[in-house]
């Protein structure tokens, strides 16, 4: 078994390829497929044993415990898709659980940021236009539907941050 501090560097690559994927795929057809997040959770549970031992497992277990078990319910009440909880599973077996829950806070509240971003740009381009409402057949709304956010653009860029800082705390100097 290595310790934790040499297969840090293993564990950020790892995580990071997997939220990439996740990021570029969403982004594109936003759905996250079953196969990056499925083998993903295996590579995790495995990477965990060989790194950790046996609480490896545990630690796997319980961080995919956590991603599934937070997504699932707000899934459950309409608040995002299936993949999205996957994903927070798998990740969860990756980061543990204690990372996983700053990842999923963190990565709302980045998710409500760019929400509003790109609800203050819509509004912001919609009201320079020259053709009036009433006019145009258009309704007066800056937001003509609903404007949906791939949940893994925000989980990528904070599990980023968190791992840069992770090999930053125990690399840099």
């Amino acid at each position: 078994m290595e310790s934790t501090m040499t297969s840090l560097p293993y564990l950020a690559a790892a995580v990071m390829l997997f939220t990439g994927l996740a990021f570029v795929w969403d982004l594109r057809t936003r759905r996250i497929p079953n196969w990056l997040t499925v083998s993903s959770l295996v590579l995790a549970v495995g990477f965990q044993l060989a790194t950790r031992g046996w609480p490896g497992l545990l630690f796997a277990a319980s961080g995919f415990g956590a991603g599934f078990g937070i997504l699932l319910v707000l899934w459950l009440i309409g608040g995002g898709g299936g993949g999205d909880v996957k994903l927070m599973g798998a990740l969860g077996a990756w980061l543990g659980p204690t990372t996983t829950l700053i990842v999923f806070v963190s990565s709302s509240l980045l998710a409500v940021a760019i929400w509003f971003g790109i609800l203050a740009w819509k509004f912001i381009r919609s009201s320079g236009s020259t053709v009036p409402a009433a006019d145009s057949g258009v309704s007066p709304s800056p937001v003509r539907r609903r404007t949906m956010l791939p949940y893994a653009v925000p989980v990528a860029i904070v599990t980023w941050s968190v791992m840069s800082l992770k090999l930053f705390a125990a690399y840099g100097h």
